[in-house]
């Protein structure tokens, strides 16, 4: 059995999606009365804290607004993708949206799981191949059109950005997406190419130490070539179109020293490669 990892926000329902959400926002309660209770867990940035019964707030250090989060993880779940179910907002003193009520999960990671022996890493790359899978199926419309960089245009889907083994948390043997922060709509490549960079810089920078709780699991670097070759392998077209502008996105973010996120994207050309000559 896999030890049960932290605490993760989100649970995944077993009523129908398109009869437990919907893409607006307005219909969520605000809560404002309930103060946070103990830390239950840390990403890079944000928290997960502990709300009564069955229930954590999510929210970010950089008070950001939560809106766009919310409305893209309730449209993709009335599609019946599973993400973490939002039971109310938590507006700040100002009415901005900048907490996520959810239900509380209880879970290991997939990352968590596969080096627990739970899962193979060949199986955990080719889950997060599914996932992405059925995430593109998922219809744009019904979400704003203003959901930011990329303007969406003929052939997009709506894409995660930030979908790898520490964002999918398993309940009952069953994959929940967590972390919707920068989801928006752009094309499928884009999304995949994000994902094959973030395990390709693992592999030549390592884990980075800002990466929250699982930065302390010290995956090896065998482990993520082995999930990374598998996850390359299984997508219905390489990510090549989009690895040049995933690159440049990811650099953004600031988790690698300089240099790590192009070496990582020739990383994931080498590996192409060798998966197109077998």
């Amino acid at each position: 059995m896999p030890r049960p990892g932290p605490p993760r926000a989100g649970n995944a329902s077993t009523a129908d999606p398109s009869q437990a959400y919907g893409p607006q926002v307005s219909d969520l309660p605000p809560v404002t009365d309930e103060p946070p209770g103990p830390l239950l867990a840390r990403g890079r940035e944000a928290t997960v804290h502990e709300l009564g019964p069955g229930r954590v707030l999510r929210r970010y250090d950089d008070a950001r607004d939560v809106t766009t989060e919310v409305t893209v993880m309730r449209h993709v779940a009335r599609h019946g993708v599973r993400v973490p179910h939002v039971h109310a907002v938590r507006p700040d003193a100002d009415g901005r949206l900048t907490g996520m009520v959810l239900e509380r999960l209880d879970g290991p990671t997939l990352v968590e799981a596969a080096l627990a022996g739970a899962v193979e890493p060949g199986d955990a790359g080719r889950l997060l191949a599914r996932l992405h899978a059925d995430l593109h199926r998922v219809p744009v419309d019904g979400l704003p059109t203003d959901l930011g960089p990329p303007a969406r245009e003929p052939g997009h889907v709506v894409v995660h950005l930030d979908l790898h083994p520490a964002n999918v948390v398993l309940v009952r043997g069953e994959p929940v997406v967590i972390d919707w922060a920068i989801a928006r709509t752009g094309p499928a490549t884009l999304d995949t190419a994000m994902t094959a960079l973030t395990l390709a810089c693992a592999v030549v920078d390592g884990v980075p130490a800002d990466a929250g709780d699982v930065a302390r699991l010290g995956v090896p670097t065998w482990f993520v070539t082995t999930v990374l070759d598998a996850y390359l392998a299984a997508l219905p077209e390489p990510p090549t179109p989009s690895l040049d502008r995933a690159a440049a996105i990811r650099d953004t973010f600031g988790a690698h020293p300089p240099g790590v996120v192009q070496a990582g994207a020739e990383v994931v050309r080498l590996a192409l490669d060798a998966i197109a000559r077998r």
